[in-house]
């Protein structure tokens, strides 16, 4: 009996410890994200190409400075 009681707490405990490391992971990205969001900076002038980065899945706006030839990446919420 007593080992039934440890094997049942053992799975127990193992899902308590992924369900909060994957509602951490969560709270981490979308703060990450959160973070990022940035006004245009001064001197950028916003063109007409719109991607999709492959790394995040994002939508990306893309705004140039003619001065300094930066280019500057505006997340588009939708």
């Amino acid at each position: 009996m007593m080992l039934v009681k440890f094997i049942v707490s053992y799975y127990v405990l193992d899902v308590l410890l992924i369900a909060g490391a994957i509602a951490f992971t969560w709270w981490a990205r979308k703060k990450r994200l959160r973070s990022k969001i940035q006004k245009t900076p001064t001197g950028f002038i916003k063109t007409d190409e719109i991607f999709v980065d492959p790394t995040t899945g994002i939508k990306q706006q893309v705004w140039f400075n003619p001065k300094t030839g930066q280019r500057y990446y505006e997340t588009i919420n939708e």
